[in-house]
């Protein structure tokens, strides 16, 4: 393919590129965004800690030092 073919449609799919990013939802299942309105970032959900597993032996407790 000759470079003078090649860099404009280089250039046509980056342009389009670029506006396809401007339009595109965030993330997943996420709206579109709006200038009065900030996206907000979901707080983390904090996991519960694992079970322990049946027959395992404990720690003992720690005895202060004086």
């Amino acid at each position: 393919m000759r470079d003078r073919v090649f860099f404009p449609l280089a250039a046509l799919f980056a342009l389009g590129m670029i506006a396809a990013a401007l339009i595109w939802p965030r993330g997943l299942g996420a709206n579109y965004p709006s200038f009065a309105h900030p996206l907000t970032v979901p707080a983390p959900v904090a996991e519960a800690p694992p079970a322990p597993k049946p027959g395992a032996k404990s720690a003992p407790a720690a005895s202060p030092q004086p």
